[in-house]
């Protein structure tokens, strides 16, 4: 059997909020490993706070015949740096490399000769066919859903590999208890796939097809994590929660009928939900949902392929918080043919729409994209440098057609002042906080929030005043809408 070493690589920047993401794709992996009596640890940097010295000691700890490294676009470098450390501990372990650059950027994956295979898909599988090549059984050729040079050096894209359509037959991730108390929320994967097609988003590209686990199956993973762990607090991972309705309502049923005292958040989109369904939600304990509004008008509603209307976001919002959740609307700013009224629209739209909480992002064409496609053709990325691509930078990467860089910076500042400086947004956020038992968080959160401020904080052209309450974007065709 194999000894395989799965890496989350560092951070770009060290989290001072004081949570962390469970690195739910690494445990899926390491539980069809072990499924099959592989050994495969985690080893999770982010978590442990591991620099580049301490990860190398643990390769050569370990003595891996495998290691596996997952990384985001914005953590390419750190993974390669990383595949680099092993190479240096020794050149024949082979290094395979997964998440979303890999599957959307194999050939750019591939850029650093310390990694022999992107995998360009669902990693589960595609790393058990991996070792068997390795111990002698076929060659990367048979693969499928895999990218890797050949002796000349010349990439290699195999066979695309259909996703998988039983989810159920995957084991459950491997959880690791030491970590348990530093991860916000533990993860649960409900479906895989996203069908719609919005421009800022990799899925669109790919990844389009949805398929389901069974809520009994789901019930029987929720329920092992309320009794094994004693975790009382879950994050619903899918990209829309309530894609299927009827599968959101059997769910919900089944977590009525068990009785399990958890509470739980997710995300969806406000043209996919009910008061109904909302209500139902929160009675199985669901404290909290995302909305990504992403826009802040239907002009760009429409050019982002959103297929919502700002209609939609009031009554779904207004629904989400009738039924007593904790409701999150994430924004996105500086998309290049934005202009200074369109990015007033997103400030005006947040106030409006005055959820619990606004995350305000900046614009990122991330590879996969189409947003990254069009950015590319008209030559307005203005480095390639992955380091600088996180929506929190509190910088562009782009070239905007209207706005400039300090221009943009100043927005999304005044953005998060005009939500947050509001006393009864404060509160509202603050209850919601309380609500969800998440004060520690929000109170650890603070300096990271007051640094990211400081990094958007620019200085450029006076921005055009607000729009007034009671003429906000859309809302007189809500206030028709809701009656």
């Amino acid at each position: 059997m194999a000894r395989v070493l799965l890496v989350q690589p560092p951070a770009a920047t060290r989290n001072k909020g004081g949570s962390f993401a469970e690195p739910i794709g690494l445990e899926y992996v390491a539980a069809m490993l072990g499924s099959q009596g592989h050994e495969a640890p985690i080893v999770d940097a982010w978590v442990d706070g591991l620099d580049f010295p301490d990860i190398q000691q643990s390769i050569r700890d370990f003595a891996p015949d495998v290691v596996g490294i997952t990384a985001t676009s914005v953590l390419v470098p750190n993974a390669w740096t990383v595949a680099e450390q092993v190479k240096a501990i020794s050149p024949d372990i082979p290094v395979v490399m997964g998440g979303a650059h890999a599957i959307y950027e194999p050939r750019w994956t591939l850029q650093n000769p310390a990694v022999d295979v992107a995998i360009v898909g669902e990693g589960e599988d595609a790393i058990l066919e991996l070792l068997d090549v390795w111990n002698g059984t076929g060659t990367l050729d048979d693969v499928a859903g895999i990218a890797y040079r050949d002796a000349d050096g010349a990439f290699v894209k195999t066979k695309g590999r259909e996703y998988n359509d039983h989810l159920d037959r995957l084991p459950f991730p491997v959880r690791n208890e030491r970590h348990q108390a530093a991860y916000s929320l533990y993860e649960v994967v409900g479906k895989r796939g996203c069908p719609f097609r919005c421009t800022f988003c990799g899925a669109s590209a790919d990844h389009r097809k949805v398929r389901f686990r069974t809520p009994e199956n789901v019930m029987e993973e929720v329920a092992e994590l309320f009794g094994r762990y004693g975790k009382k607090k879950l994050y619903f991972n899918d990209d829309v929660f309530t894609i299927n309705k009827q599968w959101a309502h059997d769910f919900c049923d089944l977590l009525l009928r068990r009785g399990l005292d958890i509470e739980w958040e997710c995300q969806t989109r406000v043209d996919l939900v009910d008061l109904e369904l909302l209500t139902k939600m929160k009675r199985a304990g669901c404290e909290s949902v995302v909305f990504g509004i992403d826009a802040g008008n239907q002009k760009n509603f429409d050019l982002l392929r959103k297929a919502i209307t700002v209609e939609q976001a009031y009554v779904s919002v207004r629904h989400a918080k009738e039924a007593g959740m904790a409701v999150w609307c994430n924004f996105i700013m500086g998309y290049p043919w934005e202009t200074h009224r369109d990015l007033q629209d997103t400030i005006d739209l947040a106030r409006g729409l005055d959820p619990h909480f606004a995350r305000f992002f900046i614009a990122t064409p991330y590879p996969g994209s189409p947003l990254y496609d069009y950015a590319k053709e008209r030559g307005i990325i203005k480095t390639l440098d992955l380091n600088a691509y996180s929506q929190d930078s509190g910088t562009t990467i782009l070239e905007l057609d209207h706005v400039t860089p300090e221009e943009l910076s100043h927005f999304v500042y005044k953005a998060n002042m005009q939500f947050y400086l509001r006393p009864q947004a404060f509160l509202k956020a603050l209850n919601g906080y309380r609500r969800q038992g998440r004060l520690k968080n929000l109170l650890r959160a603070m300096p990271a929030f007051a640094e990211y401020l400081g990094r958007v904080r620019g200085y450029g052209s006076p921005v055009v005043a607000g729009a007034v309450p009671g003429n906000l974007p859309g809302e007189k065709a809500y206030r028709s809408a809701a009656g």
